[in-house]
């Protein structure tokens, strides 16, 4: 029997979301992903509304959220809690994510110590939806150091991609170069190992046999064709050749960086291959969204909980 359903999986797909849509947006206008980003701003108008809209979920799935919220507040005051922590966290993010996205669009200069706090409270976002499972213990599956890294990645990853996106629909003016793929072809390596290794413990029984009974419906069992096909292939595999034929594109002496929004970080040349492979990184960018979306899922329905050493 899950305890947990579709709103707690949508939640933490939100959560990772918004929060690594800001720090991709974070680091665009550090000159991180290259000059003139065209990544300086969208990230920062989807972040807090994304996790808001996930943190409303999650107090809808606490049973009292709906029917008797005052309840809630007693979370402000339990501070030995981990969803004490998250209360402050989503929070702070929310509110400063709004501020600064209220700063760009009025095409102002946000404080420093600001921009800093949304990406430090971004990434802690982006942790706590790993640390929320990770401090379970009844549930093997969850209860790895791990989970809450592979989450961070996840988010990066999907928060790149959903800013890539919105920027190709909203963005007229910025360009790209080769440092925005090789960071996201980085971010998927990254997660593929991670995934390997997590898998690999689980189904090792690192995690005993519960936790190994729980790989093992993602890997060989009933959640099987969402692993491998939505979550690995989609998700991991698509990603990993299309950046990395745009990395290796890149590097070809001739080619030039089209400044245009539609190219969506291709380097393209004004042929119709080149159009086409723009098209190829949307479409990329949207199974990464799919992939992102599906480990949470895994992650919700593939647990397994024990009581005593046996299942319930």
């Amino acid at each position: 029997m899950h305890h947990w359903h579709w709103l707690i999986v949508i939640y933490l797909f939100l959560g990772g979301l918004g929060a690594g849509a800001y720090l991709t947006s974070f680091a665009a206008e550090k000159g991180w992903l290259g000059k003139n980003s065209r990544l300086k701003r969208a990230g920062y108008y989807i972040a807090a509304p994304v996790v808001a809209i996930g943190t409303a979920l999650l107090v809808l799935d606490l049973g009292q959220g709906l029917y008797k919220p005052w309840l809630l507040f007693r979370l402000l005051f339990n501070l030995g809690s981990v969803m004490t922590w998250g209360v402050y966290i989503l929070s702070l993010f929310i509110i400063i994510g709004l501020i600064k996205a209220f700063l760009v669009f009025k095409n102002k200069t946000a404080p420093s110590w600001l921009t800093w706090a949304g990406a430090v409270l971004a990434l802690a976002t982006g942790a706590y939806t790993g640390l929320l499972l990770a401090v379970v213990k009844a549930i093997p599956f969850w209860n790895s150091f791990l989970m809450p890294v592979l989450f961070v990645a996840s988010a990066l990853s999907t928060g790149l991609s959903v800013t890539a996106l919105t920027a190709h629909f909203l963005e007229k003016e910025g360009s790209t170069d080769a440092t925005e793929g090789k960071v996201h072809l980085a971010l998927v390596i990254v997660e593929i190992v991670i995934v390997a290794i997590f898998f690999g413990m689980m189904a090792a029984g690192a995690k005993g046999p519960v936790g190994a009974e729980s790989a093992s419906l993602v890997i060989s069992g009933k959640y099987a064709i969402v692993f491998w096909g939505y979550f690995i292939a989609l998700g991991l595999l698509l990603p990993l050749v299309v950046f990395g034929l745009e990395y290796q594109r890149a590097k070809q002496p001739g080619r030039q960086v089209v400044t245009e929004p539609a190219s969506l970080g291709t380097e393209i040349t004004t042929t119709a291959e080149g159009s086409q492979q723009s098209y190829l990184v949307l479409v990329t960018d949207l199974a990464v969204l799919v992939g992102g979306f599906a480990l949470r899922a895994l992650v919700i329905f593939a647990a397994l909980p024990i009581w005593d050493g046996k299942l319930l």
